[in-house]
């Protein structure tokens, strides 16, 4: 009894229990073709397999598994029914045989399924490449170019991440998998942006973070996503010359929203309307028949216009 026979004989308490193959079964098997293989011995380096002849076959850790691992014994275990694929035919001595690529083919058919679908699935970037990034999908690697990353710079900060992603294009025969999460966070961002709208109210108050200013006004970040205009009128009830000497990028600010448009999701802020208005203050400053400085500020046909306080000019009629 050989040495690998012995073995065999310790670990499974059988020497000469086989599968039930025809005779002529080694004639018939073509490179590529998938056939069951019951793993008789396992050592660390490899497992042997009956496929029903005269002689086991071995199966290199390597082949084993697209999973990195230190042990067959962490793949495969005496008695299991696996299948192989055929990358070598020809006499007994000469078939080899690949768990491996058994296991990237059934992954290549559920990405078909997932594409077909519409679903998503977890993928996790590796590198990055010229114009994209390199994904790990399962053992399977697809490719995600930069405009779909979500991103606008910065790719590497994406490496060693895992995230859901959309497969856009699946090639089996030219294994070609492109995909895309800037799809899902647009998916996502939708989603947030039409709750946002379907809550927010005209007159109520909202926190949010000056995001970029233009001579008409300032933006502001309200939360998922949306983003509302304080247009300059709407800063103080001063003259305002540029909204820079409000405003700067980045402040956090407290605004009333004046107006909502769902259809054109646009939304208009109010900085002003939080503040005391000038003639308020006016009232409870100046009394009838009383005397206050001023300076004119204005000439007109009927009289002048004398500036009592900032904002507030009253008419001396003549």
């Amino acid at each position: 009894m050989s040495e690998l026979d012995q073995e065999k004989e310790q670990e499974t308490g059988v020497s000469d229990e086989k599968f039930e193959w025809p005779e002529d079964h080694f004639k018939d098997l073509d490179e590529g073709q998938i056939i069951e293989a019951k793993v008789i011995i396992v050592r660390d380096d490899a497992a042997f397999v009956d496929i029903g002849g005269k002689s086991d076959l071995v199966i290199p850790l390597a082949e084993l598994s697209n999973e990195p691992a230190t042990s067959a014994k962490e793949l495969v275990k005496v008695g299991d029914v696996i299948k192989v694929m055929v990358t070598r035919s020809g006499g007994e001595d000469r078939i080899l045989l690949s768990k491996r690529l058994v296991d990237q083919e059934q992954k290549w058919f559920q990405l078909e399924e997932v594409f077909k679908s519409g679903k998503t699935i977890s993928g996790k970037v590796t590198q990055t490449v010229n114009a994209g990034l390199n994904v790990d999908i399962d053992g399977i690697r697809a490719f995600m170019p930069a405009s779909q990353s979500g991103l606008k710079a910065d790719l590497e900060s994406l490496v060693g991440q895992t995230f859901p992603v959309k497969i856009l294009e699946y090639d089996r025969a030219k294994k070609r998998v492109l995909v895309s999460r800037r799809v899902l966070l647009e998916e996502e961002r939708q989603k947030a942006e039409t709750a946002f709208f379907s809550t927010v109210q005209e007159g109520e108050r909202r926190n949010g973070r000056v995001t970029r200013i233009t001579n008409f006004g300032a933006f502001v970040d309200l939360g998922s996503g949306v983003e509302g205009l304080i247009h300059v009128s709407e800063m103080s009830w001063f003259r305002v010359k540029s909204p820079r000497d409000v405003l700067k990028e980045d402040d956090q600010v407290e605004v009333i929203v004046t107006k909502v448009d769902p259809a054109m999701k646009r939304i208009s802020l109010s900085l002003k309307q939080l503040q005391s208005h000038p003639w308020d203050q006016a009232i409870s400053q100046f009394k009838e028949d009383s005397i206050y400085p001023g300076t004119v500020v204005r000439m007109e046909s009927f009289g002048a216009f004398v500036r009592l306080a900032p904002e507030v000019d009253g008419l001396v009629h003549i």
